[in-house]
């Protein structure tokens, strides 16, 4: 019996492992787009979210760090800004 629950297991995760979930999620993300008023949210819904929680499950750390860096409204390091006096203000090594 233990070897059955064994390759059901193995079976089910396989076919999960290899299952492209891209049409699921872009149907999901399409009708779930015009808002909870329209009659095609409803059905989308339950597949949204449960695509949110797969995600959820399998990259738990990589979701965390992409929610708190689309919360985090300032960058680490500023953008650089161009000097366009850069050549003039070179030595060039030489003092």
């Amino acid at each position: 019996m233990i070897w059955l629950v064994t390759v059901v297991a193995l079976a089910v995760g396989f076919a999960l492992g290899r299952a492209r979930l891209d049409p699921i999620v872009d149907w999901a993300e399409d009708w779930t787009t015009p808002g909870w008023k329209h009659w095609r949210f409803w059905p989308a819904a339950p597949v949204a979210v449960a695509c949110l929680a797969l995600v959820w499950l399998v990259h738990p750390r990589r979701t965390l760090a992409n929610a708190r860096s689309w919360r985090a409204g300032e960058r680490l390091h500023p953008t650089p800004e161009f000097d366009p006096e850069w050549a003039a203000k070179r030595t060039g090594g030489t003092p």
